[in-house]
């Protein structure tokens, strides 16, 4: 009955992803929705590409997906990646559909799946991907995600349940690095970058998960991801099989186990030089040369959705994702807006409103977000824009932003029309996943605004 219960989902499955992608509708998971409805356990049935590779974890796993993704086909590989992050069951029956024909046969020769950490006890082990890159835990959305250490047992169960699949894990995480201890693992991690990382108000790991005492840290390289050991018990950080020695502003330096590597840098904020650790990590373990992966890494880029950099009229002109409802990814933006000693302004529309009222969440997030970090002599300007306004004003007033300092208006497409385009080298769009769209038009009124003041051309 199962079968015929398989049958039927992966043909309606199929069907209706034929009619969504001839009516331009390529971007939706309904077609996977339609599979799951039909068989419950369509994931365990269909059939999977000769590589499969899962990414999960709290941040990073839409950038390293897409860079994987890229990497792949610049082999000349078919790949099947839902690029608009759909990481749920839906979306990983819609990224499997792509990948197989009518008869159940391989059509692909990899998928990649983003996997919310919430259900990969549910679907690792019906995928059994070859390979599960865990990027790092931390405290996320308070309505879907609850503590960290939660979602850290929920990714063991998943690795216990594929014994099989390589775990790549963040040996600097004291919260995911023990995840996946019955498989074959792969630790990267990151030098003492000196970042000076400043006091959090949430910290996600206080005490040893072993013995309850208090842990310590040889260094830090952001919020509670670096080198610690615990003085009572012994447990400590695992040591790195591809681990960053040196950074650069066009590459890193990278020990492996065969050797001393150089890699191009897509991004010098820390989290993306951990997100790269992870890809060379997985490439580097199936068998790509460092000649190949360089030179794939060289023309590579982030996901526009996460980050965009031009220059415009001298000035430049940033767009990136602060993920609203997540105080970890946010503060971890705005440290590394913080630390930029450029002159600069600030554009945030992290907007949790939309017309359906289901779609609207709590605030209470945002006082576990350090705003403080934004607190900066080198910050001329924060022009606020959005139905949160007022929140993110009287946050950052709490967080002794200058009043001064602070333009604020419901109506986020105005804040272009706010930011001086004198006086300073850099203007940063900071805006919500699920403002992308929104984050283009402002940073696209933006640059208008600077060619018709400045003069110049995008570069």
């Amino acid at each position: 009955m199962k079968k015929l219960q398989f049958w039927i989902a992966l043909w309606a499955g199929k069907l209706f992803l034929w009619w969504y992608k001839k009516t331009g509708h390529v971007r939706n998971d309904r077609p996977g929705m339609v599979s799951m409805r039909l068989c419950s356990d369509f994931l365990k049935y269909v059939a999977k590409p000769e590589l499969t590779i899962a990414v999960s974890g709290t941040n990073g796993k839409t950038t390293i997906s897409s860079i994987a993704a890229g990497l792949l086909r610049e082999q000349g590989k078919t790949v099947s990646f839902n690029d608009w992050g759909a990481n749920h069951h839906a979306g990983h029956a819609r990224c499997l559909l792509d990948a197989v024909n009518i008869f159940n046969r391989p059509t692909k020769d990899a998928a990649i799946i983003e996997m919310d950490e919430l259900i990969s006890p549910l679907n690792i082990p019906k995928i059994k991907p070859a390979y599960l890159i865990v990027t790092n835990l931390a405290r996320d959305s308070m309505e879907r995600n609850a503590h960290p250490e939660y979602i850290g047992a929920q990714l063991k169960k998943a690795a216990e349940g594929s014994p099989d699949t390589v775990v790549i894990v963040n040996a600097d995480d004291p919260l995911s690095c023990f995840i996946g201890e019955n498989n074959r693992r792969l630790y990267f991690g990151v030098h003492d970058l000196h970042t000076n990382s400043r006091p959090a108000l949430a910290n996600d790991y206080t005490v040893c998960q072993r013995c309850a005492q208090k842990a310590v840290y040889h260094y830090r390289n952001y919020r509670h991801i670096g080198d610690f050991e615990c003085p009572h018990c012994g447990l400590k950080s695992p040591e790195r099989d591809y681990f960053v020695e040196a950074i650069d502003d066009k590459e890193i330096t990278m020990k492996e186990p065969k050797g001393v590597y150089h890699y191009p840098i897509l991004s010098g904020a820390v989290h993306n030089i951990y997100n790269l650790a992870a890809v060379v990590a997985l490439f580097r373990d199936m068998g790509l040369s460092q000649e190949e992966l360089a030179q794939g890494l060289k023309k590579a880029k982030l996901p526009a959705s996460r980050e965009t950099r031009e220059v415009v009229g001298g000035i430049e002109l940033i767009t990136q994702v602060a993920k609203g409802q997540n105080p970890t990814a946010v503060s971890t933006v705005f440290e590394n807006v913080g630390k930029d000693t450029s002159e600069k302004e600030i554009i945030l529309i992290l907007d949790e409103v939309f017309k359906d009222p289901h779609k609207t969440e709590t605030v209470a997030w945002i006082y576990d977000t350090d705003y403080e970090y934004l607190n900066d002599a080198h910050i001329h300007k924060i022009v606020v824009g959005g139905e949160r306004y007022l929140d993110h004003r009287l946050r950052l007033l709490l967080a002794g932003v200058p009043e001064e300092k602070l333009v604020c208006m419901p109506d986020m497409y105005e804040t272009a029309n706010h930011v001086d385009v004198t006086g300073i080298s850099k203007i940063y769009v900071l805006h919500d996943v699920n403002s992308i769209t929104r984050g283009k038009k402002v940073r696209d009124a933006v640059k208008e605004r600077i060619i018709k003041e400045r003069g110049g051309e995008a570069k």
